[in-house]
């Protein structure tokens, strides 16, 4: 009976309540859990609740389906460079390095002062064997950031 109780008075919770709750078990690893939370009925969903949606699925590996919520959560606010950002590593991981490239790109265009795009693009660029490219990226988020790639990467990679 507590039981049955409990999950009635979950369901009745307010929307911002149930993404707030969502985002707390996303930040603690429990990706499934931010699902099912995510997943049930709610009449606002917005950009929060389709990112963190996609986000999670792209965590326990299911980056088909964390595209379709990307895609959501881009249409509902296209100037959001990490959508963009996560959209592309999806697409990248589920084997579509162009569409990851194309993604990376617009996050790019929207916020060019992200190390880890920059990095992220060049692998991508080396994954396609634009080598060149993918230096070029690796230098310039060097030269950002110190410490957001191991200079030895580039030093393997680029000589």
């Amino acid at each position: 009976m507590i039981k049955f109780f409990l999950f009635l008075l979950f369901i009745n919770l307010p929307s911002e309540s149930k993404l707030k709750k969502a985002i707390k078990k996303y930040e603690k690893g429990k990706y499934d859990k931010a699902i099912d939370i995510l997943k049930t009925k709610n009449k606002s969903k917005n950009y929060d609740h389709y990112f963190y949606l996609g986000h999670s699925y792209s965590f326990v590996g299911k980056n088909e389906l964390s595209i379709l919520y990307y895609d959501t959560a881009i249409n509902l606010n296209n100037q959001k460079d990490i959508a963009f950002f996560e959209r592309g590593i999806s697409y990248f991981l589920s084997g579509n390095s162009r569409k990851a490239l194309d993604d990376i790109n617009t996050a790019i265009l929207i916020n060019s002062e992200n190390a880890n795009y920059l990095i992220n693009r060049g692998t991508i660029y080396y994954d396609l064997g634009m080598i060149d490219s993918a230096c070029n990226d690796w230098q310039n988020a060097i030269n950002m950031d110190n410490d957001v790639i191991d200079y030895s990467i580039i030093e393997i990679n680029c000589n």
